[in-house]
Order: structure tokens, then sequence, then C-alpha cells
């Protein structure tokens, strides 16, 4: 008959009559087999534990070389992840507690126990054993990439740090971001998003050497711990392996993947000497890296701390700019190149900062969006452009446009299509004349869910527009996909136009393609008469820029309105 379970043990006993007397014991049992490896010192223990594997260790605190609990602390040091049950003929309630306290799982009397006593209380040793191992694992380690966590992570650099101070030798701290990783969780769904994750641990960890860390302390980010460095050259290498083997492609059945990241790294002792700020400062010159177009590594500097706390003060006085009416709207025409009459106006937000003076968008809309605060800015302004445009109405300029960014924060939140209802209800403003400007990038993230929401909004009448086309997919053909009235060039493509040059061909295109798919086209960023005059001799539709007007003050707009007669449609 088969044995339903096999246990190694380890016995360590000097005196060779305990040891006859238990061998004889364990071959006593017919359904568990004990494979018994004896040692009758702590030296030859310690051997043995490091030449083969054991489930449990009985160990008698009396022996040739070690004597008390010393030798339980000792064995425990050697073997801490094996159960250890001490046997002994000390019959000594405080010493037994302590060796409970130092490392013991159990404390049985020699003599006082049979072999079926012992044989539950080895099972159960390990079982428990077994059971706070998985625990620790689950308190330390992440359950995704089997990874360090946080916790650990901590710990670690704690150990790190100690040893770069005795040893003076150097410490990097790197914290590492995969680019554009929330896509792929929008586009394919969290288990694509998760195995990713695991293949970028893989990935990351086969970059490293069997003296550092790398730990999981968010969804896509990563710490890297390089202690030992004998300067930053090893930094940069190991960065430059890590990026490398992250652009290679992954394939998931028939999509492919490309992944890139953005690592700060921040040095001990030179960028801080605490945990805390080294990876405050490692995450600051991520940031840093992100900015520079991703897919590098910054090392810290003292420029980027001020950077950083310069945007916490944007941060800070951001949450509070809405309640104190801080922001306002500027409203640029949108002209029809044909008749240079105006058609409507794109509203665009100004920050009114009670120490910075008017701000642009670029200097506060990315935190906006990274905080979610971008959810109730964006409302503030649809509300506002819906009611300042039915006042133009009410004025004599009928169906008058106005045109409103719609950031990808904005287009994902569950209540935007209720926003923009309330938007036009409470406004009295006609849908068609409301036109949503929306980014390919925002529309094509999550494809069926953006389609219903896209068809809603045709439904309610609301005109739609992809913005800065060109800069993104730039692909009509999948536009033609969704219900859109209008494509923006992107004034970059513009600004450099010249009849033979790269940038008139691609705007030629595009027009082209466009009304191919019965799309109007409208030219960002139109600054002079020659700019005009090819896309007016293109057939381009509407257009807005510097040549026909900045953008304006409500207060400023009826004289313009005066000057070039409206056209409705």
């Amino acid at each position: 008959m088969p044995y339903a379970e096999i246990i190694r043990v380890l016995l360590i006993e000097d005196n060779p009559a305990d040891v006859r007397l238990l061998r004889a014991c364990f071959s006593e049992l017919t359904d568990v087999l004990f494979l018994v490896h004896d040692a009758g010192s702590i030296a030859s223990a310690v051997r043995l534990v490091s030449e083969k594997h054991f489930d449990i260790i009985l160990l008698d605190l009396s022996l040739p070389d070690s004597i008390g609990l010393e030798t339980l602390r000792h064995m425990h040091t050697q073997a801490p992840d094996i159960p250890i049950i001490v046997l002994t003929d000390i019959a000594d309630d405080a010493l037994a507690l302590t060796a409970m306290r130092h490392g013991a799982q159990d404390y049985l009397l020699k003599g006082q126990f049979d072999i079926n006593l012992l044989s539950r209380a080895i099972r159960y040793t390990i079982e428990r054993k077994r059971a706070e191992a998985e625990i620790k694992k689950l308190a330390y380690y992440d359950t995704l990439t089997g990874l360090p966590n946080r916790v650990l992570f901590g710990d670690r650099l704690k150990q790190a740090i100690a040893m770069t101070e005795r040893d003076k030798k150097g410490l990097a701290l790197l914290y590492l971001d995969l680019d554009q990783f929330k896509r792929v969780n929008d586009t394919l769904g969290h288990a694509y998003g998760d195995r990713l994750l695991k293949i970028c641990a893989d990935r990351i960890q086969g970059c490293l050497r069997s003296s550092d860390t790398v730990a999981r302390i968010g969804g896509d980010e990563f710490v890297i711990i390089l202690p030992l460095l004998s300067g930053g050259d090893d930094v940069s290498r190991v960065a430059d392996k890590i990026l490398e083997n992250l652009n290679k492609s992954v394939q998931f059945e028939n999509h492919t993947i490309y992944t890139s990241a953005s690592i700060g790294i921040a040095l001990h002792p030179e960028n801080g000497a605490t945990v805390d700020e080294l990876l405050k400062n490692a995450d600051i010159a991520m940031y840093q890296a992100k900015e520079k177009g991703r897919n590098n590594y910054q090392f810290y500097s003292e420029k980027m701390n001020e950077q950083a706390l310069a945007r916490q003060v944007i941060e800070s006085s951001l949450r509070q700019a809405v309640a104190r009416n801080e922001f306002f709207l500027v409203y640029q025409p949108l002209f029809d190149i044909a008749s240079r009459t105006i058609i409507g106006f794109e509203a665009l937000i100004r920050w009114r900062h009670p120490q910075h003076g008017d701000m642009l968008p670029p200097q506060f809309i990315d935190v906006a969006e990274e905080t979610g605060m971008i959810i109730a800015i964006g409302e503030w302004v649809l509300r506002t452009a819906c009611r300042q445009a039915r006042q133009w109405q009410n004025g004599g300029s009928d169906r008058l446009r106005i045109s409103v960014n719609v950031s990808a924060g904005q287009f994902k939140h569950d209540r935007f299509l209720d926003i923009v209802e309330a938007a036009l209800k409470e406004s009295s403003l006609p849908p068609g004349c409301l036109e949503l400007d929306l980014t390919e990038s925002t529309i094509m993230e999550r494809g069926e869910r953006n389609i219903h929401v896209l068809t809603k909004l045709k439904e309610m009448g609301v005109s739609l527009a992809i913005d800065d086309f060109g800069t993104g997919y730039s692909s009509l053909s999948y536009l033609k996909h969704f219900p859109i009235d209008r494509v923006k060039i992107d004034g970059a493509f513009v600004r450099d136009i010249a009849p033979d040059g790269e940038n008139a061909a691609i705007a030629e295109a595009i027009i082209f393609m466009a009304h191919s798919l019965k799309l109007n086209v409208v030219a960002e960023g139109v600054e002079q008469e020659k700019q005009y005059s090819f896309l007016h001799s293109r057939n381009c539709d509407e257009l807005q820029g510097f040549l026909m007007s900045r953008p304006l003050l409500p207060e400023d707009i009826a004289p313009l309105l005066r000057t070039y007669t409206i056209l409705t449609h």
C-alpha cells in the first residue's frame, strides 16, 4: 500500500539510544513515510540543511557544540523556513515559552509522548508553518507577479542603505512606470494587462543581479534597488538594458503590444539618506522622464524638485479654483474659409491664478487630468460655453456653433452623457449648435463603449469633431466607424505649409480623404495669408487662427460680429 504522505525529518540528537528509539517509532507508522536524517551536532546539522530539503527539524537543546536556547537560535537562523519542534528532557515551562518565542513551533518532553502524538504534532506543525508562510507571502509579496510588494521593498531598502553606509559603496533607486499601460487595460481588458505586467516583471528581473531587488508597488509601477555600485555609469547601463528589454514587442493571440517605460533614478546619499527621500526623489525624476517624451531615464536633480514643488502648488490651488471662480473662457472664432464669415467659436479655458496671473491650459490641464479634477473643470467649461452661446443667439446670432474640447478623463466618465444633456437643457441651447472636440486617442481607447457614447451624442443632435488630427492614429478609414462630423487638421501641419513640402502633402491628403468620407475639414493655427490661400485652393471648409482673430473675451466679441457677417446654416 503506497504512503499517503512523505515527510523529510532532520533529527538533531547526540544520544544514539534516543536516535534508535525515534527511528523505530517512525517505522511503525503505515500511512506516513518519515525519511529521517540525523545529526549529532549543530555543525553537522547546518551542513545537512545546506545540502538537503527537510520538512521538519526535531531538535535536542543539549548538544556537544551548543547548549540551551543558543542551540535553537542558531538553528532557527540557519533554517528560518523549516519548522522546529524541540525534543528535550528539560521540564521547564518558562524555558518552553521562551523557546516558542524564539522560533520553535512546539516543545515536547522525551518519554512523555507516543509515536501517534509525535506524528500528529509534526503534521500540525508543518501545516501551521505552511499557513504562516502563505500569510507572509500575502503580506510581503505581490500576488500577481510574485515580486516583493511595497512593505518588503521598504525593509529591503533600509537594509541596503545600512550596507551602503557600512561598506562605503553606492546605491541607486530606480522608479519605473510603464508608458501608456492604461491603454492596454482599456482596449484589451485587465486580463491582458495582468499578463503584460507579469511579462514586464520577468524582463526587468532578467536585467538584474542576484543582489538587486525589484518590487511592484502599484498598478504598473516598479522600484529597483541597485546596491554596491561604483558609479553612475553602472546605473545607466542597467537602465539602458531594462529599457531595451521592455521595448521588445509582446504577442497575445492576434494582438501585438509594444511596451516602453519611464525611469527615474535617485542616488544614495546624494539624493536622499532615507527610504522616503529616495523614493520621493526617484518618483520626481520618473515624472521628468515622462515629460521628456517617455521611454527614457532621468537622474534626479534639485531643479526637478523645484518643478515638483511648483506642481504641488498648482495642484493644491487647482482644487479651490472652481469654487473661487478663478477660471474664465475666451473664444476663438471659426470662419467659413470661402466667405471668411464667422460660423462659430471655440471655447478655451484660462485660469486667473491669484499669484501667477493668467495661466494657459498646458500649465495646469495635465495636473487636472492626473488628479481627476478635470471632471469638475470640464463640466464648468461645458455649461459656461453653452450659456454664452445661447446669449449670442438671443442677441441675434442665430445658429452660431460653439465648440468645446473634451478631455479623455471627461469622455470616460460614467456621467458624461448626463452632463452634456444637463448643459444643453439648462442653457436652452439647440443641440445642433454644440460641437464636442475629442482627440483620436480618446475615442479609440475603448472602441465599443466609445461608439455607444458617440452614437448617443449624435442622437441628441450634438456635432462631433476630431481635434489635432495627424498627431495620433491618423486613420481616416478607421474613423468611418464613428459618427464624426468634422476633422481638425493640427496646427503643426498648417504652420509650415509650403506648396511642395511634406506638411502640404499631409494636409492635402487629409482634406481629400475627409471629403471622401463626407466629413468637413477645419484647419487650425492659420496665421498667414499664404496658408489661407493654400487651404482655400484645396477646398478646406473652415479655419481658425491669428490671421482672422485671436481668442477673445465675451465682451470683445460684439465688434467682431459686426465686422464679419455671421454665416448661419
